[in-house]
């Protein structure tokens, strides 16, 4: 598995994506996640980075989510221009060679890619307790960015839970809670320019 395993603050993650190329087929929806494990207060940085690389090669995986968001910065994982493994069904739309679409990481035999999804882990466990900290902000700060640079509406902004039967991105993050606090940043799609 091949792995970016760097960590940007803030003002580095908005110059990060700014210059990033998606490819010609930009993603068109963001799922968030939480990590569970490792907590947050066990997360040691690039570590953890490469203990999560680890992690993901022995379930047989060749990517992983996009992004990893702790206390510390804003972690690139999987290259965001390409498919990542992290939400089941959520992961990516294909047109098959018999036109149907398919819901699923894998390429089928003869197929194109429609759209993808940007996975982003926040480190923790929030089953229990919402986002704080720089964690809150890392994490608002990148979802914004991302929501405003590729034109994703909140509609388009999904939880693990929406495809799968666990509480990810945790029970307490709820998605009133979560649109209250991406309405209070100063990042918005109308002026991606102000995030820092």
């Amino acid at each position: 598995m091949q792995i970016i395993g760097k960590g940007l603050t803030r003002e580095e993650f908005s110059q990060y994506v700014n210059n990033f190329d998606f490819g010609s087929i930009k993603p068109s929806s963001l799922v968030l996640h939480h990590t569970f494990i490792p907590t947050k207060k066990d997360w040691q940085g690039y570590k953890s980075v490469l203990g999560l690389k680890s992690y993901y090669e022995g379930k047989g995986w060749p990517a992983g989510p996009h992004c990893f968001v702790g206390e510390d910065k804003i972690w690139l994982f999987t290259p965001m221009s390409e498919v990542g493994i992290h939400a089941g069904e959520g992961n990516a739309t294909w047109k098959n060679a018999l036109g149907k679409l398919v819901y699923q990481f894998a390429k089928p035999f003869g197929g194109n890619l429609v759209s993808y999804s940007i996975g982003i882990e926040v480190v923790g466990d929030y089953d229990f307790e919402k986002w704080g900290g720089e964690t809150l902000k890392n994490a608002v700060f990148a979802i914004n960015k991302l929501r405003g640079l590729l034109g994703v509406s909140t509609e388009r902004i999904f939880f693990h839970r929406d495809f799968s039967t666990k509480s990810c991105p945790g029970w307490s993050i709820t998605k009133e809670w979560l649109g209250q606090q991406l309405a209070g940043s100063s990042c918005t799609k109308a002026c991606p320019e102000h995030c820092k």
